[in-house]
């Protein structure tokens, strides 16, 4: 492992503590005034939720998911208030996680993970975007480099840590819910030692949905089920006609607020379903129910209407075997097919 450049202050010359991998490199606390001060070689241990649920043995077949690891490193001085930029790195591999730090200062860890399942997140070879950018008015991406870069001066970090906003279609093109399942911890006023280990405690700030659609008896079928766009409008998510099978389709979604979802006990929030059911005569007839998600929790939602008046029901059922389990049923009665007028302009 390569050791970083350390730059004393003042009258200090250069010392040989540390080297930098490349000339865009910071140097480390410009406080530093000794260049005998003792350095200490670190490795990072990554428990909580973050093994419970994602480190489940595969079978034969499946494939490890990808796991991408975004790292910021802050440092302050004893009787100092606030943390400054020490490092930040981006990792797919815990075994690279290890970082050179300096006696006589407090260090500040933030990290999250998003689980890459699919390759799901936009990346240019080795270039991550958000989450993992360095600034918001260029889009900045990081290198994937398992490494950590020293940066104190220019106050570069990994920025999008704290909110679930990812790029999925391109580094430009952001979702503020991304189909992601996404883990964030902190590890505060650590102090290194010889040898040391930096242990954190990932917790998931991720929901699922599972949506279970019965066809229609007449007519398409629309569900939309993510939360409204920033023009107003909903995505329709799920099509379903009369003369298709039974549909199931489900997904992990990660919060946008994520470090509110770390910091909440139990953390929820509202999400607007909407049905629209375009009848076989041509007319248009919609349902909207909120329903609240939680956090590590599999939402299922069975959906199943008719054209009768005594038997239509959209049902939610709350299921997950290694998450938390709840209930909720939401009934909709769309009427015989002749009790619908026809409103071509609907």
């Amino acid at each position: 492992m390569k050791i970083f450049r350390l730059i004393g202050m003042l009258l200090i010359g250069s010392s040989t503590l540390f080297s930098c991998s490349n000339n865009e490199d910071e140097l480390p606390p410009k406080e530093q005034e000794q260049t005998n001060q003792e350095t200490y070689t670190i490795s990072f241990n990554l428990g909580g939720e973050f093994i419970s649920t994602s480190e489940t043995p595969l079978s034969r077949t499946e494939v490890a998911p990808k796991k991408i690891y975004g790292i910021n490193v802050y440092y302050k001085k004893d009787g100092d208030v606030n943390y400054q930029n020490y490092a930040y790195g981006l990792f797919d591999n815990i075994q690279d996680m290890t970082i050179s730090l300096i006696g006589g200062y407090k260090y500040n860890f933030e990290c999250s993970m998003v689980q890459n399942d699919a390759d799901t997140l936009y990346h240019d070879d080795n270039m991550y975007y958000a989450p993992f950018h360095k600034d918001y008015s260029s889009y900045g991406g990081i290198e994937l480099s398992n490494k950590f870069n020293i940066s104190t001066t220019n106050s570069i970090h990994i920025i999008g840590l704290h909110v679930g906003a990812t790029c999925i279609k391109s580094y430009r093109n952001r979702e503020d819910y991304p189909k992601t399942d996404r883990f964030y911890g902190e590890l505060t006023d650590y102090v290194p030692t010889k040898d040391g280990v930096a242990n954190i405690d990932l917790k998931r700030t991720a929901f699922g949905l599972k949506f279970i659609v019965t066809p229609p008896v007449d007519g398409t079928l629309s569900v939309s089920y993510i939360w409204i766009n920033n023009d107003g409008t909903m995505n329709p998510n799920i099509k379903v006609s009369a003369d298709d099978n039974i549909l199931e389709s489900s997904s992990m979604y990660t919060f946008y607020g994520v470090y509110r979802c770390w910091q909440a006990e139990n953390y929820t929030e509202d999400l607007t379903i909407q049905l629209k059911w375009e009848r076989a005569n041509g007319a248009t007839q919609t349902f909207e129910k909120v329903i609240t998600v939680k956090r590590n929790v599999m939402t299922t939602v069975n959906v199943n209407v008719n054209g009768s008046t005594t038997d239509s029901s959209l049902g939610v059922k709350e299921d997950d075997t290694p998450m938390g389990n709840e209930n909720v049923d939401m009934n909709f009665n769309g009427g015989d097919l002749d009790d619908n007028e026809v409103n071509p302009n609907v």
